[in-house]
């Protein structure tokens, strides 16, 4: 049966780019204490410095098909009545609300495991909501809240034609000149703040737009962003320390040259994900993969996973074991597979129940 004529078709392949993005997610968590614990230059240090550094185009992959998505979906209904409304109320819901949860379970825990009275830091929970740190990955949502926020405006602009048809440009400019005032006035937790990441969300936006067009253009370029990510992430990896190092007289010439192989890396990845999900994802393909069910499960509950594999280590480098303790890679290792299998079972089991929303969304 077709789509009704204002709702675009199913992008049927995306859950698995959500399913490698997730994994990548769990991965960068579970081996950043061995980035930590090991002592650098040794092959231990490396691989895992290697595996942590490299999947950190994860969380601008969420942004970019967030972007995507939503700019798909929405661009069909920008004249139908109460669109706006609806929008917010469901990003309230599911989003907001379970960011709130989570915030508050990670709280309670970690002053409980600190041997401290939650009730008698109540501000103090106010202040970590508002900047979304009561763990390390619920920065995540203020990106997205931020992105949220201003999705209506970005979404009319779409209805000018000097807007569309330039639009990543816009985005890149708008980066590169939050990139040039940070450095002038050195902004706290740029990490956390929407404009850090305009480039991929302007491509998303624009491929959402453009979806048929724009993906066969990546196809017939797909080499190309092959070797700008491969170079990419080379760089990104063992090169920026020099860059640093032998341009330290021209600041200026640094911060663009690191500026650009950073987001060439990243957005380059977030594109060969999604040429790497349609190849492999598309329903006719997938009938030839055992494993195509579970990366679909995955995916599908990617952001369940997200909030709860935190917690899953959390409790497991506290409770890691004499033996295991003795052989800390194999514990990195089984850490990042309890995490993933543990969460995805949990997100599974709250997704049956009435008010499991309220925990992982919808």
């Amino acid at each position: 049966m077709s789509p009704p004529a204002n709702r675009p078709r199913r992008i049927e392949y995306l859950d698995l780019y959500r399913a490698i993005a997730i994994m990548a997610v769990v991965a960068i968590h579970a081996t950043s204490t061995a980035v930590a614990h090991y002592p650098k230059n040794t092959f231990d240090h490396d691989l895992f410095y290697f595996w942590n550094t490299f999947l950190q185009f994860a969380v601008p992959a969420f942004l970019f098909l967030s972007s995507l998505v939503l700019f798909y979906n929405y661009s069909a209904k920008l004249n139908e009545k109460g669109w706006m409304t609806s929008f917010y109320k469901k990003r309230i819901f599911y989003i907001f609300v379970p960011y709130v949860a989570w915030s508050l379970i990670y709280f309670v825990i970690k002053k409980w495991l600190a041997g401290k009275e939650p009730l008698e830091s109540s501000m103090q929970l106010v202040k970590q909501l508002v900047q979304g740190t009561a763990h390390t990955h619920l920065y995540f949502f203020l990106i997205i809240l931020q992105f949220y926020i201003v999705f209506p405006w970005l979404i009319s602009l779409t209805k000018q034609p000097w807007f569309r048809r330039y639009m990543p440009l816009y985005f890149i400019a708008g980066q590169a000149l939050f990139y040039a005032l940070h450095l002038k006035f050195h902004f706290e937790r740029t990490g956390s703040l929407l404009p850090s990441y305009l480039i991929v969300i302007g491509f998303g936006a624009w491929i959402g737009l453009n979806f048929e067009w724009a993906m066969k253009k990546m196809l017939h370029y797909r080499y190309a962003l092959m070797v700008a990510l491969i170079c990419g992430a080379a760089i990104s990896l063992y090169a920026t320390g020099t860059i640093k190092t032998t341009l330290l007289e021209w600041p200026i010439v640094t911060y663009v040259l690191l500026f650009l192989i950073r987001n060439i890396f990243i957005l380059s990845a977030c594109l060969m994900l999604l040429i790497l999900s349609e190849r492999v994802g598309t329903r006719e393909r997938r009938k030839e993969y055992k494993v195509s069910r579970f990366m679909d499960s995955l995916g599908t509950l990617a952001f369940g996973i997200f909030l709860i594999h935190p917690l899953v280590l959390l409790f497991w480098r506290r409770e890691l074991t004499d033996d295991l303790a003795r052989h800390f890679s194999l514990g990195i290792v089984l850490s990042y597979i309890a995490a993933l299998l543990f969460s995805w079972l949990c997100a599974m089991g709250l997704r049956r129940l009435k008010w499991g929303w309220v925990l992982i969304g919808r």
